[in-house]
């Protein structure tokens, strides 16, 4: 990897959406371009989180990974908001807890390439609709019986929006909900299991992540939430926040059944100018597409991926297919000349195979020598 250049906002957004075209993640306008007579605006969360439905719903369902950048971060909270930009992602049609792992390796590729070190990941799960509900009703009962503490103004928002003690940064608030109910006691059957793998499947990232069931003000409907605390102050990079959306994603298209995880990355955007938030795919060409087949090779691909990046091969892949078929068709639409094909036995033994498009010869690769077997194709 090339060290990046001096730091600068516009760098960082550089280098963000560089890193996350190697997960598979397309520049927001490239997806815009594929919804007809859609109204093109500034961006922002509402924006990318509409343009990416409808995509998704316009093209059989196909599952939409999209970045973007935007000058006015809505849902941050916090007195820096005016200084502050955003690095956006979000991945809409994918229900399966891979979403979040794939979101959270690009995040933290991008903050830990940059330079800045991240101290841990805090994750909370809400649940479902079902769960939600139960969490809730306990959240009102309680905050009701303790609203002579609360904060003035949070005491008057109580019988409109029983959360907003949770977000409220008052130390009154605070200590009234540190004595209160936690979503995670209140999960459906379902939204626990998807919770287990996202935290099984994050432990093969090597986070260093723990439980925070106060992060819950988040006026999205999530049903889950994580936020990335960096070990020290960066110059560019304040940190990250994010989870799944799958209800509030559903706004978009009420008829339809939608499922999407999303990260907002908020650094400092002192200097910016407004040229720099419209973003493109870097300029790269690939002559090879990575399949993966099934669960186990989707996470190990995750590491194949590490493996070009440091070796600056740049590789066309999508982690939202588990079957051959559409990432082949995909890799065909692309042009590409060769593909790397991971499934459960290449996981497994930490080999790649290695197929040439045009006469589909094979040659079975070890993964710590797919760099220089592919610096030598033509």
């Amino acid at each position: 990897m090339q060290p990046h250049p001096r730091p600068s906002p516009a760098s960082f957004l550089k280098h963000a959406a560089d890193v996350a075209t190697f997960y598979g993640f397309r520049p927001l306008r490239e997806v815009e371009r594929r919804v007809p007579n859609l109204e093109r605006r500034a961006h922002s969360f509402a924006i990318a989180s509409a343009a990416c439905v409808q995509c998704h719903s316009l093209h059989q369902n196909e599952p939409v990974l999209a970045y973007w950048a935007s000058p006015s971060p809505v849902y941050m909270q916090g007195d820096k908001v005016r200084d502050t930009g955003e690095f956006g992602l979000n991945i809409v049609g994918v229900s399966e807890s891979i979403a979040e792992v794939v979101l959270l390796k690009t995040v933290a590729t991008v903050i830990t390439e940059w330079g800045a070190q991240i101290a841990r990941v805090r994750l909370n799960a809400l649940g479902d609709k079902d769960s939600k509900i139960r969490f809730e009703r306990e959240v009102s009962v309680y905050l009701r019986k303790h609203a002579n503490s609360l904060h003035n103004e949070c005491r008057e928002k109580l019988a409109r929006d029983p959360m907003a003690p949770y977000r409220c940064t008052s130390e009154s608030c605070k200590a009234v909900v540190e004595g209160g109910p936690r979503a995670m006691n209140f999960l459906s059957e379902k939204s626990r299991l998807h919770f287990k793998e996202v935290l099984e499947l994050s432990e093969r990232l090597a986070l260093p992540y723990e439980f925070d069931d106060l992060l819950v003000g988040d006026e999205r409907e999530p049903r889950m939430l994580f936020a990335f605390d960096l070990k020290e102050d960066d110059a560019t990079v304040l940190g990250s926040t994010g989870g799944r959306f799958d209800d509030h994603f559903r706004t978009y298209a009420p008829r339809r059944e939608v499922a999407g995880v999303s990260a907002s990355i908020y650094f400092r955007k002192k200097g910016m100018l407004a040229e720099n938030f419209k973003l493109a795919a870097p300029a790269q060409t690939s002559a090879v597409y990575f399949i993966q087949i099934g669960l186990r090779a989707k996470i190990e691909g995750l590491s194949v991926v590490d493996v070009l990046r440091r070796a600056q091969i740049p590789v066309l892949q999508s982690f939202d297919s588990a079957k051959f078929s559409p990432q082949f068709a995909s890799a065909r639409a692309a042009g590409v000349s060769h593909l790397l094909i991971m499934g459960q036995r290449e996981a497994l033994d930490g080999t790649i195979l290695v197929r040439t498009m045009d006469n589909s010869r094979q040659t079975i690769v070890g993964l710590t020598d797919l760099p220089r077997y592919l610096k030598t194709l033509r």
